[in-house]
């Protein structure tokens, strides 16, 4: 199965201020690939009235968690992630991964998202990162690529 296996470093890790597909633009010097990951809520559901006196369930809301991109600092990267941040809307991600077996194109998946830049402490030998901390709003579209 090894060579079914998806190298994080052919992932395109794309954003923009609108969801328009010739607006995109690569996030300059990522170092990881991030897709936030959807955490539904469950609700108790138990009355004196369940069977068998087990709890019962029912699904409430999501929530989407949090996402961190490691970036290498750079000062264009950083300009455009505050002014993402700045403009207090949500910017659109793209993530599209590489052609899987039998496909033409890959999986993609795309999401909207507060961004908050910030810069994580480093040593001295360490090289200098910008974090984009970012705060999904709403559904995680995903998209399965074509076949070949």
């Amino acid at each position: 199965m090894a060579e079914n296996v998806i190298a994080g470093d052919l992932v395109e890790i794309e954003w923009s201020a609108e969801d328009v597909d010739e607006s995109f633009a690569a996030i300059q010097g990522c170092k990881t690939v991030g897709i936030p990951e959807e955490n539904p809520e469950y609700r108790d559901r138990t009355s004196l009235d369940s069977p068998g006196r087990s709890r019962e369930w029912g699904v409430g809301m999501t929530d989407t968690g949090e996402v961190t991109l490691s970036c290498f600092y750079s000062t264009a990267l950083y300009k455009q992630a505050a002014a993402y941040k700045a403009s207090r809307q949500p910017v659109y991600f793209r993530v599209t991964l590489p052609a899987g077996p039998g496909q033409a194109t890959g999986d993609a998946f795309r999401f909207r998202a507060f961004v908050n830049p910030s810069m994580p402490s480093t040593d001295v030998d360490g090289d200098l990162m910008t974090d984009l901390k970012l705060r999904p709003t709403g559904l995680i579209d995903w998209t399965e690529g074509a076949a070949a």
